[in-house]
């Protein structure tokens, strides 16, 4: 007898890399600390040490985050700063085009850098997806040269939290992004926003492809939440119960149906009874049936994803210290419309998921009604939702909500807590 063939030891898996990406990413560094040296930039750190790994590993770079240097002990000169017009420029020299993040974090970034970023940005060989620059001064002007790039980029993401822009910068943003098909996610963190700010977000909320907005720590109130609010309330109670209706007569026509299926088995067997004098059976035949062979099952093509539809649709707002409470005179009356929109929106839009409404002092009459319209959403049978808000109120309150509408967890940031502007 022939020897029993061994088994091999487990299979090792294979190590994936990207060609020429160790060549690259080699160029960028070498152009890089030309440019720094002309420019009189320091180096970014993160970035060196994360080309250098992606060198090692034959990796792609594909996310840049900028950060200043640590300052300098006492009696240290200090040293020259991390210049982002420097990478921009570096990037289009080496013509690096695999970058999808850009990432920058405490930069002061002046006019003709933000230019610089809008330029590199409109160019479509440069794939960005997701721009990120957080507390860096930028000014309402400048929001607008950046904002003029959102119709011809391919940005999903865009997070410009604690620049303090204001009401002037959130207008000239939301102009840009009307004309945008591709972004899903904005961030306008403690940007010094008004409740005058409420109608330029309700304005790309109704009609652009944003669905995600993460506005904590502005002063939006209960004014500035209804007006953005008021028109995506509306169209989801609309949509919900045009929902319910088409299900009312999709039952009905099954019902229906059902009945029509069953008179006429009973017509046909009755029919075939009194013309053979009995019941025929197909066990009866003698002729048996071939048997159908199964198809191997083939591996299934993955999907594209569906391009972001436009309309009023929100899946995710936050809205953490935003002032929505009945301190001033004449504001309960808005609160508690504010908070009926809320609820309207809670009750009739199946696409909501996320609502964070955490440090206002909502009180516990608004909460109740919240309460009240997720015990709605959970009879209508839509979707979950999860939730954050306050814990000033009565604890059953609280507790109902918390059991009805939990698991949100806070929108993650940078490595370091970040200190909130006064």
């Amino acid at each position: 007898m022939g020897k029993k063939k061994e088994k091999d030891g487990p299979k090792r898996k294979s190590i994936k890399f990207d060609v020429n990406a160790d060549i690259d990413l080699t160029r960028y560094l070498k152009v890089y600390n030309v440019q720094c040296l002309n420019d009189g930039s320091l180096p970014c750190s993160w970035l060196l040490n994360a080309m250098k790994n992606g060198i090692e590993h034959r990796k792609y770079l594909r996310k840049f985050i900028v950060e200043p240097a640590p300052s300098p002990p006492e009696g240290i000169p200090p040293q020259p700063p991390v210049l982002l017009d420097t990478i921009v420029n570096t990037i289009r020299k080496a013509h690096y085009i695999h970058i999808n993040e850009l990432v920058v974090w405490d930069l002061e970034l002046q006019h003709k850098t933000l230019a610089n970023i809008s330029l590199l940005i409109e160019k479509g060989i440069y794939p960005i997806t997701r721009l990120e620059l957080m507390d860096c001064d930028i000014l309402y002007y400048s929001v607008e040269r950046l904002a003029r790039t959102f119709k011809v980029s391919n940005l999903t993401e865009v997070n410009l939290d604690y620049n303090e822009f204001g009401d002037e910068g959130c207008s000239r943003l939301c102009a840009g992004c009307k004309n945008n098909k591709t972004i899903i996610t904005l961030s306008l963190c403690y940007c010094a926003l008004t409740s005058a700010s409420g109608i330029y977000l309700g304005e790309i909320a109704y009609n652009s492809t944003i669905r995600e907005f993460y506005l904590d720590g502005n002063k939006i109130e209960c004014r500035g939440v209804s007006d953005m609010l008021r028109a995506i309330a509306i169209a989801a109670e609309d949509e919900h119960m045009k929902k319910i209706e088409e299900d009312r007569l999709k039952a009905l026509m099954i019902a229906e149906g059902a009945l029509e299926a069953t008179d006429k088995n009973v017509t046909s067997q009755l029919g075939t009874t009194d013309a053979s004098g009995g019941e025929t059976d197909g066990a009866a035949s003698d002729t048996p049936k071939k048997k159908k062979k199964k198809k191997k099952k083939g591996k299934k093509a993955k999907k594209e994803p569906d391009p972001p539809v436009v309309g009023p649709y929100i899946y995710k707002l936050h809205l953490a210290e935003n002032g929505i409470d009945p301190y001033c005179q004449g504001r309960m009356e808005e609160l508690l419309t504010c908070i009926g929109i809320i609820s309207r929106t809670i009750m009739h839009s199946s696409c909501f998921c996320e609502l964070d409404l955490e440090d206002n002092a909502i009180g516990n009459l608004a909460a109740r009604e919240i309460m009240e319209a997720l015990v709605r959403r959970k009879e209508g049978d839509l979707p979950g939702l999860k939730m954050k808000t306050t814990a000033e109120i009565q604890k059953d309150t609280f507790a109902a909500i918390v059991k009805l509408a939990s698991g949100l967890k806070k929108k993650k940031k940078k490595g370091k807590k970040k200190k909130k502007k006064k």
